[in-house]
């Protein structure tokens, strides 16, 4: 693929998914649906222009991560990755557990 190639691909999947997520898709939903989105678009613009081989195969490889890396903005990838992670992992308990109160002197706990 081409810069030219490139940019133009990657209008047309930012656009359609601003769309999509106008429509309703969540954010937690968004990673996989930038990924097909890029996907499918490469596919179809390498179909239309004939260029599907496998000598090509790298370039739109490349342009697929290009195009995807520009349609993750529109749901905020790391914002949206990190949803998941943080509802299934619960927080550790024990020494991690009390806030980190800035220079506050060290005491042993009370006992009861």
């Amino acid at each position: 693929m081409t810069a030219e190639a490139i940019i133009a691909v990657s209008a047309a999947v930012v656009a359609l998914t601003q769309l999509l997520k106008w429509g309703g898709i969540p954010d937690r939903h968004g990673p996989a649906a930038v990924l097909a989105l890029s996907l499918c678009g490469v596919l179809f613009w390498g179909w239309s222009h004939g260029a599907l081989t496998r000598a090509a195969s790298f370039e739109f490889f490349a342009g697929w991560i290009t195009i995807a890396t520009s349609a993750a903005g529109i749901f905020g990838f790391t914002r949206a990755s990190a949803e998941p992670l943080t509802r299934v992992v619960a927080p550790p308990a024990g020494g991690g557990a009390e806030p980190t109160v800035k220079g506050a002197a060290v005491t042993a706990p009370a006992k009861p």
